[in-house]
Protein backbone atom coordinates (compact mmCIF):
# COMPACT_ATOMS: atom_id res chain seq x y z
CA UNK A 1 0.00 0.00 0.00
CA UNK A 2 1.72 2.89 -1.26
CA UNK A 3 1.68 6.65 0.85
CA UNK A 4 -0.63 8.35 -1.62
CA UNK A 5 -3.22 5.31 -0.09
CA UNK A 6 -2.32 5.35 3.36
CA UNK A 7 -2.87 8.91 3.33
CA UNK A 8 -6.26 8.56 2.15
CA UNK A 9 -7.36 5.96 5.08
CA UNK A 10 -5.95 8.16 7.67
CA UNK A 11 -8.16 10.89 6.24
CA UNK A 12 -11.50 9.18 6.17
CA UNK A 13 -11.02 7.61 9.53
CA UNK A 14 -10.03 11.15 11.22
CA UNK A 15 -13.25 12.38 9.23
CA UNK A 16 -15.29 9.69 10.94
CA UNK A 17 -13.69 10.37 14.17
CA UNK A 18 -14.90 13.98 13.94
CA UNK A 19 -18.39 12.86 12.96
CA UNK A 20 -18.61 10.32 15.90
CA UNK A 21 -17.51 13.29 18.14
CA UNK A 22 -19.65 15.91 17.14
CA UNK A 23 -22.72 13.75 17.26
CA UNK A 24 -21.98 13.00 21.07
CA UNK A 25 -20.83 16.31 22.00
CA UNK A 26 -23.18 18.90 23.22
CA UNK A 27 -23.54 21.98 20.68
CA UNK A 28 -22.03 25.32 23.19
CA UNK A 29 -25.24 27.11 21.81
CA UNK A 30 -27.78 24.36 22.42
CA UNK A 31 -30.48 24.44 25.72
CA UNK A 32 -28.96 23.57 29.07
CA UNK A 33 -31.62 20.90 31.36
CA UNK A 34 -30.62 20.68 35.28
CA UNK A 35 -32.27 18.41 37.10
CA UNK A 36 -34.65 15.34 36.93
CA UNK A 37 -35.66 13.99 33.18
CA UNK A 38 -32.28 16.07 31.61
CA UNK A 39 -33.19 14.95 27.96
CA UNK A 40 -36.72 16.77 28.05
CA UNK A 41 -36.42 20.65 28.00
CA UNK A 42 -38.94 23.32 27.09
CA UNK A 43 -38.52 24.21 23.80
CA UNK A 44 -38.61 28.29 24.92
CA UNK A 45 -36.14 27.69 27.42
CA UNK A 46 -32.37 28.68 27.24
CA UNK A 47 -32.36 27.28 30.58
CA UNK A 48 -34.53 24.60 32.45
CA UNK A 49 -34.67 23.78 36.18
CA UNK A 50 -37.00 20.60 37.25
CA UNK A 51 -37.06 19.35 40.44
CA UNK A 52 -39.92 17.75 42.77
CA UNK A 53 -38.45 18.34 45.75
CA UNK A 54 -35.22 20.82 45.87
CA UNK A 55 -35.38 24.83 44.71
CA UNK A 56 -33.43 27.33 43.17
CA UNK A 57 -31.04 28.80 45.67
CA UNK A 58 -30.53 32.81 44.74
CA UNK A 59 -27.16 34.40 45.52
CA UNK A 60 -27.41 35.75 49.06
CA UNK A 61 -26.22 39.50 49.13
CA UNK A 62 -25.95 42.42 51.82
CA UNK A 63 -27.32 45.54 49.66
CA UNK A 64 -26.58 49.20 50.81
CA UNK A 65 -29.12 51.24 49.12
CA UNK A 66 -31.62 50.78 45.52
CA UNK A 67 -29.10 53.26 43.77
CA UNK A 68 -25.80 51.44 44.97
CA UNK A 69 -24.75 48.75 42.98
CA UNK A 70 -22.56 47.56 45.99
CA UNK A 71 -21.55 45.08 46.75
CA UNK A 72 -21.58 44.24 43.43
CA UNK A 73 -19.73 46.62 40.89
CA UNK A 74 -22.43 48.44 38.56
CA UNK A 75 -25.76 47.45 38.18
CA UNK A 76 -26.91 45.38 35.33
CA UNK A 77 -30.89 45.28 33.99
CA UNK A 78 -31.92 41.72 34.75
CA UNK A 79 -30.07 40.76 37.94
CA UNK A 80 -31.42 39.15 40.24
CA UNK A 81 -30.27 38.52 44.21
CA UNK A 82 -31.47 38.00 47.66
CA UNK A 83 -30.50 40.54 49.37
CA UNK A 84 -29.73 39.90 53.38
CA UNK A 85 -29.50 43.24 54.57
CA UNK A 86 -31.93 46.02 56.35
CA UNK A 87 -30.03 49.24 55.85
CA UNK A 88 -31.47 52.53 53.86
CA UNK A 89 -34.53 52.02 51.73
CA UNK A 90 -33.81 48.21 52.13
CA UNK A 91 -35.11 45.26 53.59
CA UNK A 92 -34.43 41.46 53.31
CA UNK A 93 -36.26 40.31 50.23
CA UNK A 94 -35.57 39.31 46.57
CA UNK A 95 -34.73 42.13 44.51
CA UNK A 96 -34.04 42.81 40.86
CA UNK A 97 -32.42 45.66 39.04
CA UNK A 98 -33.64 47.31 36.07
CA UNK A 99 -30.23 48.78 35.28
CA UNK A 100 -30.49 51.98 36.98
CA UNK A 101 -31.46 50.78 40.68
CA UNK A 102 -32.37 47.82 42.64
CA UNK A 103 -36.44 47.37 42.95
CA UNK A 104 -38.09 45.02 45.40
CA UNK A 105 -39.82 42.23 43.98
CA UNK A 106 -43.89 41.75 45.65
CA UNK A 107 -43.45 38.10 46.81
CA UNK A 108 -47.07 38.38 48.89
CA UNK A 109 -49.79 39.20 46.61
CA UNK A 110 -53.68 38.51 47.62
CA UNK A 111 -56.19 39.99 46.05
CA UNK A 112 -58.91 38.79 48.18
CA UNK A 113 -57.42 39.65 51.12
CA UNK A 114 -55.74 43.06 52.56
CA UNK A 115 -52.95 42.93 55.23
CA UNK A 116 -49.70 44.75 56.21
CA UNK A 117 -47.99 42.91 53.65
CA UNK A 118 -50.22 43.46 50.37
CA UNK A 119 -51.39 45.32 47.47
CA UNK A 120 -54.28 47.66 47.58
CA UNK A 121 -56.83 46.36 45.05
CA UNK A 122 -58.53 47.49 41.89
CA UNK A 123 -62.04 45.91 43.12
CA UNK A 124 -61.74 47.23 46.92
CA UNK A 125 -59.67 45.26 50.04
CA UNK A 126 -61.11 43.38 53.19
CA UNK A 127 -59.60 43.25 56.06
CA UNK A 128 -58.97 47.15 56.31
CA UNK A 129 -57.76 47.68 60.01
CA UNK A 130 -56.65 51.35 61.36
CA UNK A 131 -52.99 50.21 60.86
CA UNK A 132 -53.44 50.02 56.97
CA UNK A 133 -53.70 53.36 54.83
CA UNK A 134 -53.01 54.65 51.32
CA UNK A 135 -49.60 56.70 51.36
CA UNK A 136 -46.20 57.16 51.92
CA UNK A 137 -43.98 56.01 54.93
CA UNK A 138 -41.02 58.18 53.18
CA UNK A 139 -40.61 61.99 52.46
CA UNK A 140 -42.70 62.18 50.00
CA UNK A 141 -45.86 62.89 48.65
CA UNK A 142 -49.04 61.05 47.45
CA UNK A 143 -50.30 61.97 44.58
CA UNK A 144 -53.38 61.02 42.58
CA UNK A 145 -53.91 61.24 38.85
CA UNK A 146 -56.62 60.10 36.16
CA UNK A 147 -56.17 60.50 32.11
CA UNK A 148 -51.98 60.42 33.50
CA UNK A 149 -52.59 64.06 34.85
CA UNK A 150 -52.09 65.21 38.24
CA UNK A 151 -55.87 66.05 40.20
CA UNK A 152 -54.80 65.87 43.67
CA UNK A 153 -51.51 65.96 45.74
CA UNK A 154 -51.34 65.22 49.56
CA UNK A 155 -47.71 67.21 50.10
CA UNK A 156 -45.07 65.60 52.51
CA UNK A 157 -46.20 68.28 55.32
CA UNK A 158 -49.57 67.33 54.52
CA UNK A 159 -50.86 69.99 53.12
CA UNK A 160 -53.71 69.35 49.51
CA UNK A 161 -53.30 70.69 46.86
CA UNK A 162 -56.48 70.29 44.14
CA UNK A 163 -55.43 71.65 40.74
CA UNK A 164 -52.39 72.73 41.93
CA UNK A 165 -48.77 70.65 43.05
CA UNK A 166 -47.50 73.20 44.76
CA UNK A 167 -50.24 74.32 47.57
CA UNK A 168 -49.63 76.92 49.86
CA UNK A 169 -52.14 76.40 52.58
CA UNK A 170 -53.64 73.26 54.27
CA UNK A 171 -55.96 73.17 51.51
CA UNK A 172 -55.68 75.18 48.11
CA UNK A 173 -58.29 74.31 45.35
CA UNK A 174 -57.24 76.05 41.52
CA UNK A 175 -60.66 76.21 39.87
CA UNK A 176 -64.15 76.70 40.63
CA UNK A 177 -65.75 75.21 43.78
CA UNK A 178 -69.48 74.42 44.38
CA UNK A 179 -70.75 74.07 47.61
CA UNK A 180 -74.74 72.24 47.39
CA UNK A 181 -77.28 71.84 50.88
CA UNK A 182 -76.20 75.64 52.03
CA UNK A 183 -78.34 75.69 55.43
CA UNK A 184 -79.90 79.70 56.06
CA UNK A 185 -77.36 81.48 58.18
CA UNK A 186 -78.06 84.14 60.97
CA UNK A 187 -76.79 87.47 60.64
CA UNK A 188 -76.21 88.22 64.13
CA UNK A 189 -73.99 85.29 65.06
CA UNK A 190 -72.48 83.89 61.45
CA UNK A 191 -69.51 84.59 59.75
CA UNK A 192 -69.05 85.95 56.02
CA UNK A 193 -66.06 84.57 54.10
CA UNK A 194 -64.32 86.90 51.97
CA UNK A 195 -60.85 85.73 50.25
CA UNK A 196 -57.93 87.95 49.68
CA UNK A 197 -57.50 89.31 46.45
CA UNK A 198 -53.69 88.52 46.41
CA UNK A 199 -52.72 85.49 47.38
CA UNK A 200 -56.14 83.46 47.41
CA UNK A 201 -56.07 83.72 50.77
CA UNK A 202 -59.74 82.93 52.67
CA UNK A 203 -61.07 85.31 55.69
CA UNK A 204 -64.02 85.69 57.64
CA UNK A 205 -65.92 88.61 59.05
CA UNK A 206 -69.25 89.37 61.16
CA UNK A 207 -72.31 89.04 58.75
CA UNK A 208 -73.47 92.28 60.87
CA UNK A 209 -70.47 93.90 59.56
CA UNK A 210 -71.63 94.26 55.96
CA UNK A 211 -75.27 95.20 57.15
CA UNK A 212 -73.73 98.03 59.53
CA UNK A 213 -76.33 101.08 59.12
CA UNK A 214 -77.97 99.26 55.99
CA UNK A 215 -81.83 99.94 56.18
CA UNK A 216 -84.75 97.78 56.42
CA UNK A 217 -88.48 98.86 56.74
CA UNK A 218 -91.79 97.78 56.37
CA UNK A 219 -95.04 99.89 55.28
CA UNK A 220 -98.83 99.46 56.15
CA UNK A 221 -101.86 100.70 56.80
CA UNK A 222 -102.86 100.44 60.40
CA UNK A 223 -106.05 99.24 62.26
CA UNK A 224 -108.00 101.72 64.21
CA UNK A 225 -106.28 101.87 67.99
CA UNK A 226 -103.89 99.66 66.63
CA UNK A 227 -100.57 100.65 68.09
CA UNK A 228 -97.92 97.35 68.05
CA UNK A 229 -96.09 97.14 64.77
CA UNK A 230 -93.63 94.40 64.31
CA UNK A 231 -90.31 95.32 63.23
CA UNK A 232 -88.48 94.45 60.21
CA UNK A 233 -85.69 92.33 61.43
CA UNK A 234 -84.83 91.27 65.03
CA UNK A 235 -84.14 94.51 68.04
CA UNK A 236 -80.77 94.20 69.05
CA UNK A 237 -80.56 98.42 69.70
CA UNK A 238 -83.58 100.46 70.01
CA UNK A 239 -81.61 103.34 68.72
CA UNK A 240 -81.76 102.09 65.16
CA UNK A 241 -85.37 102.22 64.73
CA UNK A 242 -87.50 104.75 63.83
CA UNK A 243 -91.53 105.21 63.33
CA UNK A 244 -93.56 107.42 61.41
CA UNK A 245 -97.19 107.71 61.29
CA UNK A 246 -98.09 109.45 58.46
CA UNK A 247 -94.73 110.99 57.59
CA UNK A 248 -94.27 111.85 61.30
CA UNK A 249 -91.90 110.48 63.09
CA UNK A 250 -93.31 109.32 66.70
CA UNK A 251 -92.18 107.91 69.69
CA UNK A 252 -92.34 104.05 70.43
CA UNK A 253 -90.80 101.20 73.41
CA UNK A 254 -89.71 97.95 73.00
CA UNK A 255 -93.16 95.07 72.98
CA UNK A 256 -90.59 92.17 72.51
CA UNK A 257 -88.19 91.14 70.16
CA UNK A 258 -89.46 91.88 67.21
CA UNK A 259 -92.21 94.65 67.46
CA UNK A 260 -92.71 97.81 69.09
CA UNK A 261 -95.46 100.02 70.89
CA UNK A 262 -96.54 103.39 69.68
CA UNK A 263 -96.90 105.97 72.21
CA UNK A 264 -100.75 106.95 70.86
CA UNK A 265 -103.29 104.90 69.15
CA UNK A 266 -103.47 104.63 65.55
CA UNK A 267 -106.28 105.63 63.52
CA UNK A 268 -108.08 103.68 60.88
CA UNK A 269 -106.37 104.34 57.60
CA UNK A 270 -102.86 105.94 58.61
CA UNK A 271 -99.74 105.46 56.90
CA UNK A 272 -96.71 103.86 59.27
CA UNK A 273 -93.80 102.99 58.15
CA UNK A 274 -90.97 101.53 59.95
CA UNK A 275 -87.03 102.06 59.27
CA UNK A 276 -84.83 99.71 61.40
CA UNK A 277 -80.86 100.25 60.52
CA UNK A 278 -79.49 97.15 60.81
Amino acid sequence: MNHFKMKNIYSQIAASVLILALAYTPNIFSQVKIGDNPRSINADAMLEIESTNKGVLLPRIALKSTTSAAPLKKLIAGMVVYNTSNTNDITPGLYYSDGTKWIRAVTNINESESTSNQLWSLNGNKGITTNNFLGSTNNAPLIIKTNNLERLRVTEKGWVGIGTSTPKSALQIKGQLIIDSISLGNRETDKILVANPNDGKVKYIPASGLTNNVQNYSELVCNNGQIIFKTPATITDINKIFLYRNGVLISFTVNNNNSILAELPCKQGDQIRIIQLL
